[in-house]
């Protein structure tokens, strides 16, 4: 009778303890899966910014001046990106149809501005 009492016992841990790893699991599984949207959310927000040109590798001059409050000329950066031979990108625009997103290197140089600090952290 004692015999069957600590086997019933035994069993009975054995059974709570594999309950327990297998909600442990199922929590870790959840977390993992919730982390993985948070992620894929990121990086579209990010990726819409770019497109936006408010991000930190290029910005328009009006995303930059409405961060900043201060008037910003594009001439400059034009000029700086024609002298070394970089790219702009164009993003859309409501008023325009499309504007110059200027990079980020540009926006250092010629106007001491930091994309980085600026739009970086939120």
């Amino acid at each position: 009778m004692a015999i069957e009492s600590e086997q019933g016992r035994l069993e009975e841990k054995a059974r709570a303890n594999k309950a327990e790893r297998t909600k442990s699991q199922i929590s870790r599984s959840r977390e993992a899966e919730a982390l993985g949207k948070l992620s894929a959310a990121t990086r579209k927000c990010r990726e819409l910014e770019e497109r936006l040109g408010e991000s930190t590798k290029h910005a328009t001059v009006t995303a930059v001046q409405n961060a900043t409050e201060k008037e910003y000329n594009y001439a400059p950066l034009r000029k700086w990106c024609r002298e070394n031979d970089i790219e702009v990108v164009k993003v859309p625009d409501t008023r325009y149809g499309h504007v110059k997103s200027w990079p980020a290197e540009a926006w250092l140089a010629v106007h001491g501005v930091d994309l980085k600090k600026l739009f970086g952290k939120k």
